[in-house]
């Protein structure tokens, strides 16, 4: 009797943990899978994944370095082959690879898929995995299109920009205020020396006993005490304000490739880069190079 109580109590603290289990490795639903049975995956170009709790991601999409290598090319067909996993099983770590024009390669290639039941869930939608990709220049690639700096000071995007020009103004008002201050300075002072000649007692300093000289001493003097410092003068912070607006114009020009990298040769490929932004008179285009095989890695992301 008391065996069999012993053999209830032990079944029935055993039952839950089994069921949870047992729930755990089974799929919520027939378009619910694990990436860990996934061998590789085939991404393209121009299409949208599927979606059930947010809305679908590009298959493919550039994150980089710059949008205007990006705008450069665009990748067709990516594949994506299942490495094993990191710290979880279903952590997977991923091998890309995809055909691109030598003057480009492949960076990191994260996949991205949407958790089934929340964005933790190990079960994944079927159909809802797109990569991000980076894509770079290789020397060939720098040597037309020049070195990308988007990523430096000379591209410094809408908070960098404000807080730049959030300075500038700010110098400027420094320059003015100093530059009022002086001239009304001037004045005030010019008139209590006047007038303390005329009482005969005033605290001013004593002008010199006529005659006086009929051409007045230049405007400004460095050996005339009185005058030395009665007018404005540029200093550091009109420099600070002209250098720093010539170097962010500088900066932005030099983001921009240089007319020798480019070439007017038209050719009948899709596989072209157009640039036809500002500044552009018309549109430029340039050959690339014969493809070949370029190979990211990445790690795995749910949303």
């Amino acid at each position: 009797m008391h065996i069999l109580l012993i053999l209830q109590l032990l079944f029935s603290f055993l039952l839950p943990s089994y069921v949870v289990a047992d729930r755990s490795s089974k799929s919520p639903s027939n378009n619910a899978i694990l990436l860990s049975r996934v061998h590789s995956l085939t991404l393209h170009g121009g299409r949208l994944t599927s979606s059930r709790r947010v809305s679908p991601i590009p298959q493919l999409k550039c994150t980089g370095p710059s949008r205007r290598i990006c705008n450069m090319y665009q990748i067709d067909t990516m594949r994506c082959t299942n490495e094993g996993y990191g710290y979880d099983e279903e952590d997977i770590q991923w091998t890309c690879t995809a055909e691109l024009p030598q003057e480009f390669k492949l960076g990191s290639t994260d996949v991205v898929c949407e958790g089934y039941r929340n964005a933790d869930d190990k079960w994944v939608l079927k159909g809802s995995c797109g990569v991000e990709y980076r894509l770079l220049l290789t020397e060939l690639g720098e040597e037309k299109f020049g070195r990308d700096t988007s990523s430096s000071s000379g591209e410094l995007g809408p908070i960098g920009t404000l807080i730049f020009w959030g300075f500038m103004a700010l110098v400027f008002g420094i320059i003015v205020i100093a530059m009022l201050n002086e001239c009304f300075g001037t004045q005030r002072g010019e008139r209590v020396n006047v007038g303390g000649h005329g009482g005969g007692g005033g605290g001013g300093p004593p002008r010199p006993p006529p005659p006086y000289s009929s051409s007045p001493p230049p405007y400004y003097s460095s050996s005339d005490p009185h005058t030395s410092g009665s007018s404005w003068r540029p200093g550091f912070w009109t420099g600070a304000l002209g250098g720093g607006a010539a170097g962010y114009t500088l900066g932005r020009r030099s983001n921009r490739p240089s007319g020798s990298s480019y070439t007017t040769t038209r050719y009948p490929s899709s596989r072209r880069w157009d640039d036809s932004g500002e500044g552009s008179s018309g549109s430029r285009t340039t050959q690339l190079s014969s493809t070949t095989t370029s190979t990211g890695f990445g790690s795995t992301r749910r949303r």
